[in-house]
């Protein structure tokens, strides 16, 4: 069975999309970096971040520009179904580049005309100079829950309201029949969830848990997650680092190797077949690694990006 594409689920929640009462401007929303003030509703939006593009595009929100990681070297964003990575093909305009997510060129984003800028909390230090500019919104979106918290804080600030309701509704279906669709070999499953940057980190990985995005995503779906005892606090994202040769307490039934940083998941799934260790695995004997792009399965933390996860879990499931 294949699943049904947000767009389609549930036709019950469609009637939410349209005859939305006005907001009653201005409006005041609380976020991480304080609480922000709009005078009206919001035409011109920034997106820092692909976190930040998931959310305001599952509104039906189009950015006029955006912002990436510094070390992506995009002058502009001229092919954003090319450039923005699992996003673009739903970007319908050529949203102006303004630099680094957490650091943006000010003067750019001045150029924008921005209503309003939306952002995570990774850009707090910045929060000031970017409340000159326009209204800010700052999100946290690490952690299991923290989207669907999210969307309704930007609906209400955007006047979008009821598409955040219909938002979560269809998620819910998503998720319902997501894990109905798990294979039977794999349902409930114990599944050891890891990033892994490569090159001399090869052989460390972080184990991701329950409060992590990824790691509740997965435990969302019925899979049982496999951690090494207590969380290391010392971590900001994960759950705690082990080498090689502590996986072997950790066997699982399935592995989800997340290739990170600047890993590559050919490099990550060349490495775990070259791993003695790794090897030995339970899941490894069995034919049960699934090698999945951090871009994906860590970057985007929304719900299309959940949706456009569960698609890839299913193809490779089902080859």
């Amino acid at each position: 069975m294949r699943l049904p594409s947000l767009q389609t689920l549930p036709l019950l929640a469609l009637p939410l999309l349209t005859g939305t009462a006005a907001a009653h401007y201005p409006v005041t929303v609380p976020h991480t970096s304080g609480q922000t003030t709009l005078r009206a509703e919001p035409r011109r939006v920034v997106a820092l971040g692909p976190h930040a593009l998931d959310l305001l595009l599952s509104l039906g929100v189009q950015p006029a520009a955006y912002g990436e990681a510094a070390q992506i070297a995009t002058r502009d964003y001229g092919s954003p179904i090319r450039q923005i990575r699992y996003l673009g093909s739903r970007v319908t305009g050529a949203p102006i580049n303004v630099g680094d997510r957490f650091n943006p060129n000010l003067e750019v984003l001045l150029s924008v005309k921005p209503d309003l800028i939306v952002g995570e909390n990774y850009a707090a230090a910045n929060y000031p100079a970017l409340t000159r500019l326009a209204p800010t919104l700052l999100l946290h979106g690490i952690h299991s829950g923290d989207w669907q918290k999210s969307v309704v804080t930007l609906g209400r600030a955007l006047n979008r309201e009821p598409q955040a309701r219909a938002v979560l509704s269809r998620h819910a279906t998503l998720i319902r029949r997501a894990a109905q669709d798990v294979p039977a070999p794999l349902r409930g499953a114990r599944a050891l969830v890891v990033w892994n940057a490569g090159g001399p980190q090869r052989d460390v990985f972080t184990v991701l848990g329950p409060r992590d995005w990824t790691g509740g995503f997965f435990q969302s779906l019925g899979f049982r997650l496999a951690l090494p005892g207590s969380a290391d606090p010392s971590l900001g994202e994960g759950y705690r680092q082990v080498s090689s040769e502590a996986l072997a307490g950790l066997d699982a039934d399935v592995v989800f190797l997340i290739a990170s940083s600047r890993n590559t998941t050919a490099q990550a799934r060349r490495d775990w077949q070259a791993n003695p260790l790794a090897q030995r695995l339970n899941a490894s004997r069995s034919g049960r690694v699934y090698v999945l792009d951090q871009q994906l399965f860590g970057r985007l933390r929304g719900p299309i990006g959940e949706e456009l996860m569960i698609r890839e879990l299913q193809r490779q499931w089902n080859p």
